[in-house]
């Protein structure tokens, strides 16, 4: 079986090793990077190398989805797909996003029920959080630089739109913050947490968040455990077997 990553600057990407420790020993089975100008492209190139899935990052999710024959739910309502699958010719969009947001909070036992979260950014991995603590019961506060984004993309579910000086005022009151802008956004520096707060970076690399995340008491969630907890149901829907998510964890947190 073939399997591959997509999208812009992937060079250092753990998602490789991460479907290296997923599968046993002895698999027959390939992974590589599938670098690519455009979306419409990673999907030609998907194609025309016979892969049966593949797993796509920014700045792809949300431009590859056109180039897709089905799309599942999760995909519909946020408009941003990470992993595709190659059944029988015709291309499924799915997106695991939204499970990896989801079991980043539930896997250290915090409840998203009733709970205020404000997620920032609204791109595909905002768009994947933003539905995800929706569905599950989160009452979601939703900030983007351009707040007309937002706004239009609130109608696919329950959320409030803010723009950034608003979502600062909201933010002392939110339990759950999960952010998806790149490290070097001024408003970023803007904010402060306390000890009643779980903050997750997406970005595992720069961790935009960590150092007022934790001098203010607060507990950081890294995007590697987004990260892992995407690839888990992402592995399941290329090969229908469960990973070996202790191998994985190992990968990431040893």
């Amino acid at each position: 079986m073939n399997f591959a990553l997509t999208g812009i600057s992937i060079a250092h990407s753990k998602s490789p090793q991460l479907f290296a420790a997923a599968y046993p020993p002895a698999a027959n089975y390939s992974y590589i990077l599938l670098p690519a100008p455009s979306a419409e492209e990673a999907a030609r190139l998907f194609r025309a190398c016979g892969l049966q899935g593949m797993n796509v990052t920014m700045p792809f999710k949300n431009a590859i989805v056109p180039f897709t024959d089905v799309q599942s739910d999760e995909v519909k309502a946020t408009g941003a797909a990470n992993t595709i699958v190659n059944r029988n010719g015709r291309l499924h969009a799915c997106n695991t996003d939204v499970y990896g947001a989801v079991n980043s909070f539930l896997q250290r036992g915090i409840t998203l029920k009733n709970s205020k979260a404000l997620v920032l950014g609204a791109g595909g991995a905002g768009q994947a959080a933003a539905y995800a603590l929706a569905n599950n019961g989160a009452r979601v506060w939703w900030a983007n630089r351009t707040v007309e984004k937002v706004e239009a993309l609130a109608g696919r579910f329950p959320v409030k739109p803010l723009s950034f000086p608003y979502a600062a005022r909201e933010l002392e009151e939110c339990r759950i913050i999960v952010n998806t802008l790149p490290a070097e956004a001024e408003f970023l520096r803007t904010l402060h947490f306390h000890k009643q707060q779980a903050v997750l970076d997406a970005d595992y690399a720069n961790r935009p968040l960590y150092k007022q995340a934790v001098t203010g008491g607060a507990e950081y969630i890294s995007g590697l455990s987004w990260l892992l907890w995407q690839a888990v149901p992402a592995f399941e829907l290329f090969t229908g077997v469960p990973p070996n998510v202790e191998a994985m964890k190992k990968i990431l947190f040893n």
